[in-house]
């Protein structure tokens, strides 16, 4: 009988206990969801670093928060590494442009082909020099090179239209040119060699009428009529060749929003003219050029060759 009412005693406390501890539980799931709960004990509360798309500790989701209204800029690609122009290309007409390699005084090498059907076909033709520094296009079609026989002195050879022969090597008379053998100097019109860029090399050289335009390793873009005396075109931090215009002077850079190179004007550097989409990686220094003439331009980007008319801002491809 005392055993009975014992453990009758014992099975009413112990619901009594069980109720006592559900009442408990349920309290503390009830603190659990309310507001400013922390996570529990064992769950992720950080993301780890560099990890996209987590969850924070707050519960909000991280990585990208922009809305789908958000504008995009596409950040410029990697620019080529600068240095002196080791090819280039001369704009005669919307069909028509020159192109060489500059080759060295050394080893040689320089190249030349001409295209007359807007970059489809170019035709080679015999150079004028071992290393070819600079070559102009005159309206009647005659032409004229400067470059360097094998002991790196400046020399100047005519050619007939089409260069279809070149003339006898002479000295160089009173003409614009980079020196073969130091980057950092140019010759001018005034018969002088001149340093621009004081000690800072030139990576290209623009012509228009009697005046030349210098790009400065450093990006200073610098004006000149007699090499004498030069002023200030801009700043172009970067930039990889050089056209000067009759109203204003253009440079190729990569710039963001452009995916490729990008023309700007030297006085405004950072805003686009046009954007010639190419493939920048892996361009060899010094194979990027630029030439504009009567509203027309061609660019030079290594193995590719784009064209342009107008204002310059569409690109395509040339051929």
């Amino acid at each position: 009988m005392t055993s009975r009412v014992l453990g009758g005693r014992l099975g009413v406390a112990a619901l009594a206990a069980f109720v006592v501890a559900d009442v408990v539980l349920v309290g503390l799931a009830l603190r659990s969801t309310g507001a400013g709960a922390q996570p529990a004990v064992g769950r992720a509360a950080t993301v780890q670093p560099g990890a996209r798309g987590g969850v924070s500790a707050a519960g909000a989701t991280s990585g990208n928060t922009s809305s789908p209204g958000d504008s995009e800029t596409t950040s410029a690609p990697a620019a080529p590494p600068q240095a002196p122009l080791t090819a280039g290309i001369v704009a005669v007409d919307g069909e028509t442009a020159w192109r060489f390699t500059v080759g060295t005084c050394a080893d040689g090498g320089s190249t030349l082909s001409i295209t007359t059907d807007g970059g489809a076909t170019w035709q080679p033709r015999v150079v004028p020099f071992d290393a070819t520094m600079r070559i102009r296009v005159r309206d009647d079609g005659t032409a004229f090179a400067i470059g360097s026989d094998a002991e790196c002195t400046p020399r100047f050879r005519p050619a007939e239209r089409g260069a279809a022969q070149w003339g006898a090597e002479v000295p160089v008379p009173q003409a614009w040119y980079r020196d073969p053998k130091d980057p950092a100097t140019v010759g001018t019109a005034a018969g002088t060699r001149v340093k621009p860029c004081g000690a800072s090399a030139v990576l290209d050289l623009s012509v228009i009428d009697d005046a030349a335009q210098v790009l400065c390793a450093d990006g200073r873009v610098r004006a000149s009529d007699t090499g004498a005396e030069w002023t200030a075109e801009g700043d172009v931090k970067g930039a990889l060749a050089l056209a000067a215009t009759a109203k204003r002077t253009l440079a190729v850079r990569t710039v963001d929003g452009c995916e490729g190179l990008g023309v700007v004007d030297t006085r405004a550097p950072d805003a686009l003219v046009g954007c010639a989409e190419v493939d920048v990686a892996g361009l060899r220094p010094g194979s990027v050029s630029l030439a504009v003439k009567d509203g027309y331009a061609w660019l030079l980007a290594g193995d590719a060759v784009l064209r342009s008319s107008g204002d310059l801002s569409e690109w395509s491809t040339a051929g």
